[in-house]
Formats: structure tokens, C-alpha cells, sequence
């Protein structure tokens, strides 16, 4: 080889001699092809056997390269006998220039090629030794042209080798002034192999003072520096300092932090990590675009590396400080060992990797943290989404851990404790939980706390699966708090969202109301909220038994609700869905309930609640009849503790009723089976609540004496049982009347 290049090792051999399939496969296709010759292989050994294939190839370059790529490149291809990394691409000319994409080596010269972003195991299932070439003279040609690097891909590392990683704080780089530099205490991590894994702890490092300290950790800021330019791996401290630049000064700083951490003297023994960011720009003229984070961890104390910078003097254990720094002692004889950096997760690289466009702090309420509100809860965390607080009064019970995203290590802790610790163990920074271990219904000694949460919040989230909670969070609350439900059915086959509107127009009482009338309207809901039958007994109380679902069910409407929330919470408006899962391939189909905001009178000392849908139904069914009168039976429910009485439908007139111009006398054919139908088909949340009939046109909707001896039977029927009468008119208009007394 001429002087220009540089030599290549290993014996000579003939293409026919090469024994590496690849190796052979390329041999031959130089000689096929145009624009490239064939100069030689070779064969060596060093660990294993090798081969190598030399060829000149022809480059298209243009009038004004922005890289100075030959028209002719001469290129080694270095093959191993197993096949199991990618082959190296070398460029042989000795003064081939620094460029984009390519390997850090220790000497640097060869330059060797990148030419793949992805790996070799993927890459070569579908090379061929053509399809190789090509791609090293398409990597020559591109690099000529500075078009290799697009304007649209990410900045190609400044430095590539790492002996392990190193996870640190996102905050770290906050405080980096050698007045009040930032030390971290480091632990390392056994994971069983070669690799280094370190982990830089948040709580600093006074909270490590009596222990023996292995690393510790500090933070510099480097200059600014054009990517695909600097390769060399800094070895020790002299060259680190070096590669960083004059205006970083890294020596300097380090010496000032060292003065600082002196007395210090339970981290005088510790190693140091030195964690550095490494601003980019794409153009030596361009702005920074981006951040690289590199740690290098030095191989002795930092009582050494004062010693081998100039500041000090270690005499017998004994630190002498110098009055003056001997400039010339630069840290030559401290090797460095490069991590590579991970952060944290914070809430902006969750909301990040989850695709969401931005971070959303929204303050959110939870009620109950059982199997579909933990795994709820620990999906949007581990999005970043939120800002929470948790309440619920039980403790994980063994049996829990069949549906609950707690693990075993939690048994017998309070669940809101332990997920609100995981919670803000899984994101790094603001707090994103806090737990009250509290019954929202009696709080007792957290009554302060637990109304705090409720008032000062964006969003009540109830997820207890109980219809008491579900009252008292939509009706004695006194918060502007959005409420939404989300629960499963019995079986766990299906899971309900109800979503009020943000201006609280349909609370979510009778938003529960109006799932109870979908089920009874709707075909496909007749097991909807049957008991599957199936329970266990976990302990020994009359209490102590449990619903039998699959997990699988609870993760999957776990996901379907996470999505939902979120979702909902975008939009203004109320909202009642359902999810049916089929039960042998869990295909889920989505039933989006029309929703309507309530009306509610005020009677007596009673609250009726009902909706537009109800009336128009109502008005339909008299207009259907007029001249004559018609009727039939009220559906809803009673809250005998508030005194609200719910009206969601109406049974039509039974076939055997009389209906005349002036009169109307409901019959009862058929009329008991509907009801009973009704309580089964809402698990006995719907009743009947009273009766319903119209007037003629032109007339008024008061009661007529007819009606009075029809009241006076009601009420004396109702009555005796707890319950007011209620009769509805419907006239031109439409009037309630009411008796409890």
C-alpha cells in the first residue's frame, strides 16, 4: 500500500481461499460490479478468526464537497467467522476528514463507517453482498454532499462508548454554581453482570452521612459544541477538561467544589461522578438545538483527584491544602470511565412517551382505590397526568392482589399509603399524590383533610362502586369539582362511566338515573347487572366474601377508562357510556347514551328530579290518545335520606285500562311483569313511584275530584309504606302533585 494509506492486516489470500460466507459474497460481487476494483484479501486472527476484503470504489462527489471525500476512497471490510456483529467499514486513507456517523475508535485512524441505524441482527436479514456496497458508496456520496445527517434527524451523538448508565435527577443541572454546587450520593445496582448501573439519589447527600460511600455525584454544564465532529473518548480528567473547552473550564470549577466539599470528610473516600451536559448545534453557526448527558466515574477518591489537580497535598491520610493551585498537575493520572445518563421519569418525558401533546396537572379526587381505581390511578400516573388525591379506608387484603395493581410487599398497609409512595416514586419531582386513609362517608379525624380534597379540586372521581358514596359526592358536597363515576358491572364483563357536564347541569345522581332507564329501554343489557353467583370467602366475617373476576377484565376496562377519563375531561359535556366485553375474545363494544340535563322541583319538602326526555315521552303518549284521556304508572327511585324522588320513565296505559274523552281508569294487564322486569333489569334500583294520566285539551292540570279519591287511595297506600304519592297531570301543560303526610 502507498504511504497514504494505512496498512492492512493478516496474510494474503485468494477470493476462492476466503472461507466467511459474507466475506466471499462481497469478493465476488466487486468483481461484477462497475465503479468499484477489488485490490485484496486477507485473513487474520486475533480473538477469533477473521477476514478482510479491500477495494477501491469510485464516489460521485461534487464541484464543492462539504466533506472532503475523495472521487477515489480505498475501504477495508473487516468479516468475523460467527457472523454476530456488523462487519467493520473502514476507510483506509490516513487523512480521511472527521465526519458524521462514525465509530469512536481508541485511535481513531482508520475511520470507521456507521453505516445502519439499526442492528446488525435486524439489518441482515434482508443484506445482500450487492445491497452492501451500494450502501458504503451511498454513505460516501451523501457524506460528500452533508446530506448523510438530514436536517430532519436528531444530532448525531459527540460521544458514543459507554461502560454502563447512570440514572440521575432532571433537576440536576439546576444548581451548578461552584458557590452552592449540587452532591449527590450514588448507589449502585447488582444486576449481574459486567455492566455498571448506578443510581444517583434525590435526597442528597447529608442523608448518607454515616454511611460509607461508594460515588458521589456532581453536575457541570459544557460548551456549546457542532455535532459529528468530536469521536475521541476522554480517557482521564486532563482530557475530559480538554474536550470540554476553555469556557467550561472544568478543572478550574472542580478544584473550587473540592475547597467546598473539604470538610466534607465522609465523602473523601468516595469515587466521583462527574455528570456533564453537552449543548449541541447542527451548524457551527446554527443556535442549540438540543442536549447530550454523558457521566464519566473516576477510578480513585476525590481525597486523589484534589491531590493529582494541584489543591492539595494527602500526607499519611492528612490533607494539606496548597496556598497555590499547581496548575500543571491536571488530573493526567485520573482515569475516567464513561455512563451513559438516564433521567427520572418526570411528568413531562411521561406525558412524552405516552403520546400526549402536553402535560396536564388537573386536580383530580379519587374515591375508592380498589381493583379498577388502582390500576385507573397508576395508568394516568405513569402518563404524568393529574394531580391527585387519594381516599380510601382499607388495607390490601391477600386476596386483593388477584385484581389490584399493588404488589404483595404492600399487604396489610393502608392502599392509598402505598399507591400514593408508588405514585411518586414512578415521577421524579412535584409531588403528583397524596393519600388520606379515610371513609369519605366518616372520615372521623381526617374530616378536615378529606374536605379539603373534595372542595379543592377540578375533578371528584368516584370509583368506589358504592350508590351511597355516589350520592353524598353529587349531593352534599358543596364543590364546583366536576363528578364522574366509573364502575364495573357484577360479572366484570361491562364498565360504566358517568361523566356530569363541567357546569354541573346533569349531577351525577341522575346521571345514574338515566343508565338505570338505557338498561331497561335496550336491548343487549338483559345480564347486565345480574350477580354471576359466584363469590369467595377470603376470612371469616358474614362480611368477608368477594366477587369472582377476571383480572383480565379488570385490566382491560382499566385501560378503557383511563382513555375515557381523559377524554371526558376534554369536553364540556355530560356523558353515560357502557363497554360491553365479549367474554371469549374480550372484543369490546362501546354504548354511548344520550344524556340529558335535569330538571328539578321543589314540592313540599321534597326534591322530584327528572328530564326532558321524560316529558317529551309523556306529551308524545297523550298527544297519541287525544281526545281521549290516557295513563299509566311512574318509574324512578326514591332517596328517602334526601327527599328526592327520581322520575326517568313511564309505563304505558296497560291494555285493559278505560280511556274516555273526560275520564281515564288505568287498568293492570301485563302491568306487574314490567315492573318486575324493571327491578331486575336495574338490580331493584328501579321502581314504581307513581302514577301518571292527562287531561282534554283546554283543561287545566289540578286535580279533579276523581283525582282527589285517586290521591287519597295513593297516599293511604304509600304513605303506609314510608313513601309519598305522587301523581303527574298532563294537560297543555303539567303539574305534580305530592303527599308524604
Amino acid at each position: 500500500m502507498v504511504d497514504n494509506y494505512v496498512s492492512v492486516p493478516g496474510v494474503l489470500v485468494t477470493c476462492e481461499e476466503l472461507e466467511i460466507a459474507k466475506a466471499k459474497a462481497v469478493a465476488l460481487a466487486l468483481h461484477s460490479l462497475p465503479y468499484v476494483h477489488l485490490l485484496e484479501c486477507r485473513r487474520f486472527s486475533d480473538a477469533r478468526v477473521k477476514e478482510i476484503v479491500v477495494f477501491d470504489t469510485e464516489v460521485e462527489v461534487g464541484q464543492r464537497p462539504v466533506y472532503e471525500i475523495h472521487p477515489i476512497e480505498r475501504i477495508a471490510v473487516v468479516f468475523s467467522a460467527d457472523d454476530a456483529v456488523e462487519p467493520e467499514v473502514l476507510a483506509l486513507r490516513k487523512d480521511f476528514p472527521q465526519v458524521p456517523h462514525l465509530f469512536s475508535k481508541p485511535d481513531d485512524i482508520p475511520r470507521r463507517l456507521c453505516l445502519y441505524a439499526d442492528s446488525f441482527d435486524e439489518v441482515k436479514l434482508r443484506l445482500t453482498a450487492i445491497r452492501f456496497i451500494e450502501r458504503i458508496r451511498e454513505w460516501l456520496a451523501l457524506t460528500a454532499k452533508g446530506k448523510l445527517h438530514q436536517q430532519d434527524q436528531p444530532l448525531e451523538p459527540l460521544l458514543l462508548e459507554s461502560a454502563g448508565t447512570i440514572v440521575i435527577p432532571y433537576d440536576i443541572f439546576s444548581c451548578t454554581d461552584a458557590r452552592t454546587p449540587k452532591l449527590l450520593a450514588i448507589k449502585g445496582i447488582n444486576r449481574g453482570d459486567y455492566r455498571t448501573f448506578l443510581i444517583a439519589e434525590r435526597e442528597g447527600i447529608e442523608s448518607f452521612q454515616s454511611e460509607q460511600l461508594a460515588f458521589v455525584a456532581t453536575a457541570f454544564v459544557g460548551t456549546p459544541q457542532q455535532h459529528g465532529i468530536f469521536h475521541r473518548q476522554p480517557k482521564n480528567l486532563c482530557e475530559l477538561h480538554q474536550f470540554l473547552g476553555i469556557e467550561t473550564n472544568l478543572l478550574s470549577e472542580l478544584r473550587e467544589r473540592l475547597k467546598i466539599w473539604q470538610n466534607k470528610r465522609y465523602i473523601l473516600s468516595a469515587k466521583l461522578a462527574l455528570i456533564i451536559a453537552l449543548p449541541k448545534k447542527r451548524e457551527e453557526s446554527s443556535g442549540l438545538e438540543t442536549k447530550e448527558y454523558w457521566a464519566f466515574i473516576s477510578t480513585k477518591t476525590l481525597k486523589d483527584i484534589g491531590e493529582e489537580i494541584g489543591i492539595w497535598n494527602n500526607v499519611d491520610g492528612i490533607i494539606g491544602t496548597l496556598i497555590l493551585v499547581n496548575e500543571e498537575m491536571q488530573g493526567q493520572k485520573i482515569d475516567i470511565i464513561p455512563l451513559r445518563t438516564m433521567f427520572y421519569l418526570t411528568r413531562d418525558s411521561a406525558a412524552a412517551l405516552a403520546g400526549l401533546p402536553k402535560v396536564d396537572r388537573i386536580k383530580i379526587t379519587a374515591i375508592g382505590l380498589g381493583a379498577l381505581g388502582s390500576q385507573v390511578f397508576i395508568n394516568l400516573i405513569r402518563m404524568g397526568y393529574g394531580t391527585w388525591s387519594i381516599i380510601d379506608e382499607d388495607h390490601l387484603l391477600p386476596h386483593n392482589l388477584s385484581r389490584h395493581s399493588l404488589d404483595g410487599f404492600a399487604v396489610g398497609f393502608p392502599k392509598t399509603d402505598v399507591l400514593a409512595y408508588v405514585a411518586n416514586n414512578i415521577i421524579d419531582g412535584e409531588i403528583i399524590a397524596t393519600p388520606i386513609v379515610a371513609n369519605v362517608l366518616n372520615p372521623r379525624e381526617e374530616k378536615q383533610k378529606v374536605n379539603e380534597a373534595l372542595t379543592d379540586t377540578e375533578v371528584i372521581l368516584d370509583v368506589s362502586t358504592s350508590v351511597a358514596v355516589e350520592r353524598y359526592l353529587a349531593r352534599d358536597i358543596e364543590s364546583c369539582a366536576r363528578r364522574i363515576s366509573l364502575f364495573l358491572n357484577p360479572s366484570g364483563s361491562d364498565v360504566v362511566m358517568l361523566a356530569e357536564d363541567r357546569n354541573r347541569e346533569a349531577s351525577l345522581d341522575y346521571l345514574e338515573m338515566q343508565y338505570y332507564r338505557h338498561l331497561i329501554n335496550t336491548t343487549g343489557f338483559e345480564h347486565h347487572l345480574v350477580q354471576n353467583g359466584n363469590s369467595i370467602r377470603y376470612s371469616n366475617s358474614c362480611r368477608d366474601i368477594s366477587s369472582t373476576i377476571s383480572q383480565e377484565y379488570v385490566a382491560l376496562h382499566a385501560a378503557i377508562c383511563s382513555r375515557a377519563l381523559r377524554n371526558v375531561l376534554s369536553e364540556e359535556n355530560c356523558s353515560i357510556k357502557i363497554w360491553q366485553a365479549e367474554p371469549r375474545n374480550l372484543a369490546v363494544h362501546c354504548s354511548e347514551v344520550n344524556a340529558f340535563k335535569m330538571l328539578e322541583y321543589k314540592i313540599q319538602d321534597w326534591k322530584l328530579c327528572t328530564d326532558q326526555w321524560f316529558i317529551d315521552k309523556i306529551y308524545d303518549a297523550r298527544k297519541a290518545k287525544l281526545p281521549r284521556e290516557t295513563g299509566g304508572v311512574l318509574v324512578g327511585s326514591f332517596d328517602m335520606q334526601r327527599k328526592i324522588v327520581y322520575v326517568v320513565d313511564a309505563v304505558s296505559s296497560p291494555p285493559d285500562s278505560v280511556e274516555w274523552k273526560n275520564s281515564y281508569i288505568r287498568g293492570c294487564h301485563g302491568l306487574r311483569k314490567r315492573l318486575s322486569e324493571i327491578k331486575k333489569l336495574t338490580a331493584g334500583m328501579l321502581e314504581y313511584v307513581g302514577e301518571w294520566h292527562s287531561h282534554p285539551e283546554g283543561s287545566d292540570c289540578s286535580l279533579s275530584p276523581d283525582d282527589e279519591k285517586v290521591f287519597a287511595w295513593l297516599a293511604e297506600n304509600m304513605i303506609a309504606e314510608g313513601l309519598p304519592a305522587l301523581i303527574l297531570i298532563v294537560g297543555d301543560d303539567y303539574q305534580w302533585h305530592l303527599k308524604d303526610k
